[in-house]
């Protein structure tokens, strides 16, 4: 059985400053960070981490975090 997913934080990309960017916990050290560039355009990065290392590369991609 795997945890429900969880939001951690929320940015924008430094890229353009619009595309949403969403930090997800998954359980058992699974992070996504998800960039959703529109209704159809998703980018999605699934990888294992320990929870300080995923947030780091969360925040290389986003200007501003919005912690939640």
């Amino acid at each position: 059985m795997s945890a429900l997913p969880r939001l951690y934080a929320k940015g924008y990309s430094k890229t353009d400053g619009e595309t949403p960017i969403y930090f997800w916990g998954l359980g058992d050290y699974m992070y996504e960070i998800e960039a959703r560039k529109s209704q159809f355009d998703v980018e999605s990065d699934v990888f294992k981490s320990c929870f300080e290392d995923a947030m780091e590369k969360f925040e290389k991609k986003v200007d501003k975090v919005i912690v939640l």
